[in-house]
This record gives structure tokens, C-alpha cells and sequence, in this order.
């Protein structure tokens, strides 16, 4: 795996470095069609400011809807999200920016916060598994844009 990893009491970031070009990269994270190839398809964007972000999951017996709305959308460089879970009392904030390296390759930046409208408890449990989810979720993105021959342009 590559990229940094760290989190905070405020904040999770994580950084990778994906084989595509910025605007591939931009499709594989914005295009449902790529999304529920690398995430899931209860997963769904709309990614246009003022669009939503939908994912429906379980959590042992409990249905739980992660939600939010499009704050940015700069193709092909930054996406921002508000985002929360239905049992949450405020929203947090998920960025996403690409920058091209050579060889046609994009770095991947990920801040995900305001965890600061959690007790201190409950903070903690959500940091550590949304840093665990978010782990996942960029090894699986990078693997499906590494293995995409036959659509280079992620157009498809």
C-alpha cells in the first residue's frame, strides 16, 4: 500500500498515489457506474454541487444511511462533501483532491473532519472506523483503476 496515513482527534488523511490520469481518476470516483465497482452499489453520487451522496449499510442488525450533499465539485481536482450517518447530530467534511504526477499518474489526498461535534468516546470509535473504512475503500480504488486495460480513459 502506499501513501501516508494519519489521524487525529479533528481529522483522518490519507494519501495515494493511483496509475491513472487525473480525469480517469476523477471518473472512477464520481461516475456511479465506477463507484459501485470499487465501493459498492448502495452507494450513489450525484456529483454536481448541491447533488447527494447516498450509501446504505449495515452495521450487525441495523440498516445505517451515510448521507450528504455536493459542497465542491472542480473536475478534475477537488470534490467536498458534507457527510454523516442518520444517528448523527451534525454533518462532517470529506475532501477528496487529485494532482497530476508524471507518468501519468495522480496523487490522492483524502481529509476527512469535524469529528469535534463528537464526545470524546464516541470521537474515538468513529475515527478509528471510518480510518479503517476509508483504508479499504482507496486499496480497492486503486486496484480497480490499476486494472482498468481495457478502459483506460474510464470513460466506460
Amino acid at each position: 500500500m502506499d501513501g501516508n496515513l494519519s489521524t487525529t482527534d479533528e481529522a483522518i488523511r490519507l494519501t495515494r498515489t493511483v496509475r491513472v490520469t487525473p480525469a480517469v481518476l476523477w471518473a472512477l470516483l464520481t461516475q456511479n457506474a465506477h463507484i459501485h465497482h470499487w465501493w459498492g452499489n448502495h452507494v450513489s453520487l450525484q456529483p454536481h454541487v448541491g447533488g447527494s451522496f447516498r450509501e446504505t449499510w449495515s452495521n450487525g442488525d441495523r440498516m445505517v444511511t451515510t448521507s450528504g450533499t455536493v459542497l465542491e465539485a472542480v473536475p478534475p481536482s477537488r470534490l467536498v462533501l458534507a457527510w454523516s450517518d442518520d444517528d448523527w447530530p451534525e454533518t462532517t467534511r470529506l475532501m477528496l483532491t487529485i494532482a497530476a504526477q508524471t507518468g501519468n499518474a495522480s496523487h490522492l489526498e483524502l481529509v476527512h473532519d469535524g469529528w469535534e461535534i463528537f464526545q470524546p468516546g464516541r470521537r474515538a470509535r468513529l475515527l478509528a472506523d471510518h480510518f479503517a473504512g476509508w483504508q479499504h475503500h482507496l486499496t480497492n480504488l486503486s486496484a480497480y483503476a490499476e486494472a482498468r486495460t481495457e478502459d483506460p480513459d474510464g470513460t466506460a
